[in-house]
């Protein structure tokens, strides 16, 4: 059962000086016994912080061949920090009722995410969960994202080359920016992303093609 946490008082900062960003109870749901943020709650925060600007750039579209969404999220802050992470959506980890909506779920995944890197929160936001109580995707467990299937997953993991099957063209940037976003949170550097690029697919990072390139992504998001 889904439940909002009463809010309390969060505030405590003496009279005169500036209260310290604080997460709004409001903005917090206890699903199960354990915590969770909601994306509203973030932008909340973040604006606390000094979120300046918040853009989102799409590094792969679904096709009807592979349905995998991949949205990269960059927040900069009024200092001129910056923070960048990734979202995934496919039919596989999101339920029924957003399945239809595989961008936009990518796209707040990937916010919600950079948006806990900025504002340092590990709590899990709930938009990030695949199967959310209530929504009737089938298991109805409340923990996460439904596991597909050995095969589906294989299918999901390999981009089509296009329906009129021409060979994959160039990587394009916003899949060598995921790439890099995603690495440097995996703990690579420039050289060791080179090295692993060029043991999987034969080249280094600018030298992949698009199909390549998505690959590497999934990859280093399972990894």
């Amino acid at each position: 059962m889904l439940k909002a946490i009463p809010q309390e008082a969060e505030n405590n900062a003496p009279p005169g000086n500036i209260p310290r960003p604080t997460l709004d109870k409001r903005f917090l749901v206890d699903l199960k016994g354990k915590e969770f943020v909601t994306y509203a709650g973030l932008l909340d925060l973040a604006h606390q912080h000094g979120l300046s600007e918040l853009k989102v750039e799409i590094v792969q579209l679904p096709t009807p061949e592979n349905m995998e969404c991949i949205v990269l999220a960059t927040a900069v802050t009024e200092s001129g920090s910056m923070f960048s992470d990734i979202g995934d959506a496919n039919p596989h980890n999101t339920n029924k009722s957003v399945a239809q909506h595989i961008i936009r779920m990518a796209s707040t995944r990937a916010k919600a995410r950079v948006l806990r890197d900025m504002s340092n929160i590990g709590m899990t936001a709930l938009e990030e969960l695949g199967d959310e109580p209530g929504n009737g995707n089938g298991n109805g467990n409340g923990k996460g994202r439904a596991k597909p299937s050995k095969a589906a997953a294989g299918k999901a993991a390999t981009p089509s080359n296009g329906d009129n099957g021409d060979a994959p063209g160039p990587i394009t940037d916003a899949q060598k920016r995921a790439i890099w976003t995603l690495g440097k949170s995996k703990g690579h550097d420039e050289r060791s992303l080179h090295d692993l690029a060029e043991s999987t697919f034969g080249c280094g990072v600018g030298a992949l093609n698009s199909k390549d390139g998505a690959t590497l992504i999934t990859q280093l998001q399972e990894n």
